[in-house]
Formats: structure tokens, C-alpha cells, sequence
């Protein structure tokens, strides 16, 4: 039973021990200090972790005991690839806040501010990454998918074996990707808002502590948004190796004939990536929730 857990939430622990090692080197230098920031922080990051844990104890004995609906079990089905995004989706809504008034008593600066003021511009260069890996897999795995004739869902893969026979099975479909492309899309709206809205107010009259905390703001925006397209990118691999692990036999006259897909050798390769893929995408949350620790000494610069 202990192994079964061990497996279950592998990519938690490995990523909590990661991104406790990335602390332990260069986070304890990037905090933020003791205040509203620092504590939603903290509390967008535990949420975004304690959510995909919660997902991962779905079907374990923990929760078998609740007796879920079927009906759940269903619409989990369809829409468990939106879960990272949606969750994306809440920890950037936390990282908005506070927001600060753009008039009020902070200290002029004729150098104009950008939501890209605070930010490093290799930052930008995971997100931009994974979303590029996103789209590919998307579309790829769209254009694969075929129409299911009971649902009319564009959710299913088939494999023509001859003599009228053909096998089949679920994908990563044009069913399952319009909602996630459209969260998305939202994610990326409340990326560019955040950064505005940590940006834009006048800095305080501690110009370097401020400038010092609108940086960790930031950073952890596109953290949690890096870290929400990770773990999605995660969930469409499994989906994929999943598809790729179909196999079907028949009896013909020259005995057992078995066929599978036309990517089936790269099942493994599929299923490994994605538990790595994971394990990065849940460090990323975790660093978000460490970069929430406290610092002593308030005047600690932060390093790019």
C-alpha cells in the first residue's frame, strides 16, 4: 500500500524536494517580506499544490469511501485536461492582489513603466517554450482524433486492421482541446493584466524595497502560469501514451494476428515524459509557495 502512495504522488514529492533545493541555493536571496503580498503568496501557491494532490488521490482508497457519482466520473473524463489551467486560472486571480491605487503618496519617476518593468527577459523563455510544445501536441493530436458516432465527439483514434475490422480507442481530441485553448487564451489575459497591475502604481517612498517586491511579484506570475502550462502539457503526454499503449488481436485462418498503433514505440517515451514534465510544473508551484517565506534583512537584492 505504502509503495501504491509512493507512486501516486512521486512527481509531488520529487518536485517539493527540487524546488526546496533551488531555495536552499538561490530562493532564499528572492522573498518577499512579511505582508499581504507574502501571505497571498503563499496561499495561491498552497492551493495550486493542495489541487493537484487532491486530483491525485482521486480513485485511491482515501477517497473511495466518499462513493462519487458516476456522473462525476464522466465530466472529469472529458474536462481532467483543463484541471493545471483552471488552477492557473485561480493562483493568477490570488497574484493580482493586492492592488495598489496608481495616485496616492509614492515617489515620482519620470522613467515610464511597462508590465514588462519588473520583469527579466529570460523569464519569459519557459513559457514561452511550453506553450509552443502545447500547441504542437494540440494540433497534432487534433488532427488524429475522429469522430466518436455515438457522442459526435472528436475524441477517438482509430486504427483500420482490414477485412472490415478496426480498433480504437480515446485521444487527446478536438473535444477535449477547444475548452484548454480557450483557457488559454484566458490565462494569457490575466498574465498581462497582473503585470500591469503590479507595475503601473507609483513605487513607495522605499524605492529599492519596492522595486524588490514588484520583481518576486512578477516572477511568480509567470511561474504559476509557466508551472499551469507544464502540468497541462503533463496530462496531454499521459493522454497520448495512453492512446499510443492500444493493442487488439484477431483470429484468422493463419492464427492470432495482433496490431497496434503506428506510434506505439513511443508509448514509454510518452509515459516518462510526462511524469518528468509534471515533476517541473509541480517544483514551479512550490517555488512560488517558498519565495513566500519571509527574509530578515529586507534590503536583500534580487538576483536576476
Amino acid at each position: 500500500m505504502l509503495w501504491m502512495y509512493l507512486l501516486i504522488y512521486a512527481s509531488v514529492i520529487v518536485g517539493a524536494v527540487l524546488a526546496l533545493a533551488w531555495w536552499a541555493i538561490w530562493g532564499r536571496k528572492a522573498r518577499l517580506p512579511r505582508g499581504t503580498a507574502g501571505m497571498l503568496t503563499m496561499i495561491a501557491g498552497a492551493l495550486l499544490v493542495l489541487g493537484v494532490i487532491a486530483e491525485k488521490s482521486l480513485g485511491t482508497p482515501l477517497v473511495l469511501w466518499l462513493e462519487v457519482p458516476f456522473e462525476f466520473w464522466s465530466w472529469y473524463s472529458d474536462f481532467r485536461f483543463t484541471t493545471p489551467l483552471v488552477l492557473g486560472i485561480l493562483g493568477l486571480v490570488l497574484l493580482a492582489f493586492p492592488i495598489r491605487a496608481r495616485a496616492g503618496s509614492g515617489t515620482a519617476d519620470l522613467t515610464p513603466r511597462t508590465p514588462f518593468s519588473f520583469t527579466r527577459k529570460q523569464w519569459f523563455v519557459a513559457p514561452a517554450v511550453t506553450l509552443f510544445l502545447v500547441l504542437v501536441a494540440t494540433i497534432l493530436a487534433g488532427a488524429a482524433s475522429q469522430r466518436d458516432q455515438e457522442t459526435g465527439h472528436y475524441d477517438m483514434y482509430f486504427v483500420d486492421v482490414g477485412e472490415g475490422m478496426a480498433m480504437g480507442t480515446n485521444i487527446y481530441g478536438w473535444y477535449n482541446s477547444v475548452p484548454c485553448l480557450i483557457l488559454l487564451g484566458l490565462m494569457g489575459v490575466l498574465v498581462a493584466v497582473d503585470l500591469a497591475l503590479i507595475s503601473r502604481p507609483a513605487l513607495g517612498d522605499d524605492r529599492e524595497l519596492d522595486a524588490r517586491i514588484r520583481t518576486i511579484r512578477a516572477r511568480n506570475v509567470l511561474t504559476v502560469a509557466t508551472g499551469a502550462l507544464v502540468l497541462h502539457l503533463a496530462v496531454i503526454l499521459g493522454s497520448l501514451a495512453g492512446t499510443a499503449s492500444i493493442r487488439s488481436s484477431f483470429s484468422t485462418g493463419h492464427g492470432i494476428v495482433s496490431f497496434w498503433t503506428t506510434f506505439a514505440a513511443l508509448e514509454p517515451v510518452l509515459r516518462g515524459a510526462s511524469v518528468v514534465v509534471a515533476t517541473l510544473g509541480l517544483a514551479l508551484w512550490f517555488a512560488v509557495i517558498l519565495s513566500a517565506v519571509p527574509f530578515r534583512r529586507a534590503r536583500t537584492l534580487v538576483e536576476s
